[in-house]
């Protein structure tokens, strides 16, 4: 009897970061790839599932959230007889056999960046998974061969048990471009401005865009994001900045539109696993990206980004040498469908 695969599909109740968007797009790919019935998707009831041509859905148990993710969801896997595809960093910590995607092991690696008590709550709780994925997972995959590293330091997983599957981009193509930001937005030139999206996540280093802004006071930048940008600016001493316009929250439009008139898009993170934003200026036509030069960036970006110095303090995106090669090539680097084939390549020989 051929193994079916019951996904974990509670991302699908959740609100859209990196990592659901990976799951979304990689199970709507893989959807095009496997035969009919050996892929399922399995959440809570409430939770609204795509329609898929070859992808089973199924709602199942009573409990939301955690509840059911650690209860509900090992229950249909035995009572399914299924082995279970978990994409979101998460398993339940009994009864489950199968595949987890473990997209970085950030709480491990960086614990300075969590030193509230909910950061520090996050942290335990993240690292016990990590702990138990690398114990009884038959195999994990991740999203870069520098996380497949971090994963075998920290957590001693055998090579062979880790496989990487690319992020992509091919979901901006579906996006339509609200220009209606500009009108909205007076003193935002196109082309003259610098382009960041960010938050107060300690490793997306929001104070160096602030820095870089002090450094050079004839350019524009531009920050989307919700929350407390300019309260965590003024804390820093970095409020006031006549040359930092807060944009807030902006739509999907509204950043497609702000990632292709920009100069540059800035990406000074600390710590990713891919760091698929860059990817995404780029599928938007963003002329150039700036990322931060670490081993991961390195390796999703190579040639084709500017690379900022973080020991530069100052923030000086002069410094930054423009990438030597067209940015537009990492489009054809990854797609959707190339890591669908990568995943569903793993879990036939399972």
């Amino acid at each position: 009897m051929a193994t079916v695969w019951a996904v974990d599909g509670s991302f699908f109740g959740q609100r859209i970061s990196g990592i659901q968007r990976y799951s979304i797009e990689l199970l709507s790919a893989l959807d095009a790839l496997v035969p009919a019935g050996a892929v399922e998707v399995v959440a809570p009831h409430g939770v609204r599932l795509p329609v898929y041509q070859n992808i089973r859905t199924v709602t199942f148990g009573a409990r939301r959230g955690a509840l059911w993710q650690q209860l509900d969801y090992p229950a249909y896997l035995r009572q399914r007889g299924a082995k279970g595809l978990a994409t979101c960093n998460v398993i339940p910590l009994f009864g489950f056999t199968g595949v987890a995607v473990v997209h970085d092991v950030c709480y491990r690696a960086r614990p300075d960046f969590y030193t509230d008590l909910r950061g520090r709550l996050s942290a335990v709780w993240h690292r016990l998974q990590y702990r138990r994925i690398a114990a009884v997972a038959e195999r994990i995959v991740t999203v870069s061969e520098f996380s497949r590293q971090e994963i075998q330091r920290y957590y001693g997983v055998e090579p062979e048990r880790i496989t990487v599957v690319y992020n992509a981009w091919q979901q901006m193509q579906r996006i339509a471009p609200d220009e209606r930001i500009f009108a909205k937005t007076p003193g935002l030139r196109r082309g003259e401005y610098y382009f960041s999206m960010a938050n107060l996540l300690k490793n997306k280093n929001f104070p160096w865009v602030l820095r870089a802004a002090k450094a050079k006071p004839d350019a524009v930048f531009a920050i989307a994001g919700g929350g407390s940008l300019a309260a965590q600016a003024k804390r820093l001493g970095l409020d006031g900045l006549p040359n930092v316009v807060y944009l807030g929250y902006v739509s999907d439009g509204e950043a497609k539109a702000l990632m292709h008139h920009c100069r540059a898009f800035l990406f000074p993170t600390l710590y990713e696993g891919f760091g698929i934003p860059p990817l995404e200026a780029v599928a938007c036509g963003a002329p150039r990206i700036y990322v931060s030069d670490t081993p991961c960036m390195r390796e999703v970006y190579g040639d084709c980004a500017g690379y900022i110095d973080l020991a530069d303090n100052a923030g000086d995106v002069d410094r930054v040498r423009p990438p030597r090669r067209d940015p537009a090539e990492l489009l054809r680097r990854y797609s959707w469908q190339k890591s669908a084939r990568a995943l569903w390549d793993l879990l036939k020989t399972l």
